[in-house]
C-alpha cells in the first residue's frame, strides 16, 4: 500500500527544493518583484490562507487552524489567531514590511508571513521562527515595540541566510568582538523578554552589543544589532559614537546589506 507523506514532511521537502533551487527562483523573479512568490505547496494543507495582497512580493497569510510541522529542532506548532490580536500585528507588520524596497525582499527570498498565535518549539513558547520553506512564522502576541524589533531580527536571518548559506559560524563577524569574548549556546539557549533588552536595562556592559540575546551567539548578534538599527536607528547611531565595536558591527550589517540590495542601507537609515 502506497503511504501519502504527511503536510508537514511536504513542507519539510519544499523547503529543501526551494533551498536547492534558490538560483532559478532568484532569476524568475528578477524585474516581477512585486508578484506573489511561490508558496510551499502545503502551505494550505496546513491551514495557511492568503487573506490580503501581497506587499512586494511577500504573502501574508493567516494561520486558520492548528498546524504542526515537523523540523529539525523538533515539532513547530501553533494555533490560529484571536481576531484582534491579528489586526493589530497585521496593521504592525505591513507597515514595517513596506519599508523594504521589493528588490531586498526578493534577494533574501521571504516567500510568505503566517499570522498565528501560541507558536512553539516543542513545549517552549517561540515569538517567530524564520526560513520555513521561505515563510516566517509569526505571534501575534506581544508589544508593538516587540513585534518591530522581533520581526526585523527574522527579516535579517533571512538575509544572513540568502547572502553567504551560512549563518554560523562566521569569523569576519566574531572578529569584531574583544580577543576574549566567547559566544553562548545559541539563541535557543537565552530565550525570554528580558533578553531583547537594551544591555542598559539589565545593568551590562554595551561592548559591543545591543542587548543580551546578542551574546548568545553570532547569527543573534547580527540579526539583533540589523534589527535595533532599524527600529531605532538614532539610539543606535547615538550608542555606536561612544561604542567602537558596536560602530564597526553596524557598519558590517550595513555593507553585507548594500551587497544584496544597494538601496536597503539608505532607505533603513543604517548607511554609517
Amino acid at each position: 500500500m502506497r503511504v501519502r507523506p504527511s503536510a508537514s514532511s511536504l513542507f519539510v521537502i519544499g523547503a529543501m527544493a526551494f533551498t536547492v533551487g534558490v538560483a532559478i527562483l532568484a532569476k524568475s523573479a528578477a524585474g516581477a518583484e512585486d508578484k506573489v512568490r511561490a508558496l510551499p505547496s502545503d502551505a494550505a494543507a496546513l491551514g495557511f490562507t492568503v487573506v490580503d495582497a501581497p506587499i512586494h512580493g511577500v504573502a501574508l497569510l493567516d494561520a486558520t487552524r492548528a498546524f504542526r510541522i515537523e523540523l529539525g529542532h523538533g515539532p513547530v506548532h501553533g494555533v490560529a489567531p484571536e481576531a484582534s490580536r491579528l489586526r493589530a500585528a497585521r496593521a504592525i507588520i505591513t507597515r514595517e514590511l513596506s519599508r523594504y524596497p521589493s528588490t531586498f525582499l526578493t534577494a533574501i527570498r521571504m516567500r510568505g508571513i503566517v499570522f498565528a498565535d501560541d507558536l512553539r518549539e516543542g513545549e517552549v513558547s517561540i515569538p517567530s521562527l524564520p526560513n520555513v520553506g521561505g515563510l516566517l512564522l509569526l505571534d501575534v502576541a506581544g508589544t508593538e515595540s516587540e513585534l518591530v524589533r522581533g520581526f526585523h531580527h527574522e527579516v535579517f536571518h533571512f538575509a544572513d541566510l540568502a547572502d553567504d548559506g551560512s549563518l554560523a559560524p562566521d569569523p569576519s563577524w566574531e572578529a569584531l568582538n574583544a580577543p576574549s569574548f566567547a559566544y553562548g549556546a545559541g539563541g535557543r539557549s537565552l530565550r525570554g523578554a528580558w533578553a531583547a533588552r537594551e544591555p542598559e536595562a539589565d545593568g551590562l556592559l554595551s561592548g559591543g552589543f545591543v542587548s543580551p540575546y546578542a551574546t548568545s551567539g553570532p547569527e543573534e548578534d547580527k540579526a539583533e544589532t540589523f534589527a535595533f538599527a532599524v527600529a531605532r536607528p538614532a539610539q543606535v547611531r547615538e550608542r555606536s559614537a561612544k561604542d567602537a565595536r558596536l560602530a564597526s558591527k553596524v557598519h558590517e550589517i550595513a555593507r553585507r546589506v548594500r551587497k544584496l540590495d544597494p538601496d536597503t542601507p539608505r532607505l533603513l537609515a543604517i548607511d554609517y
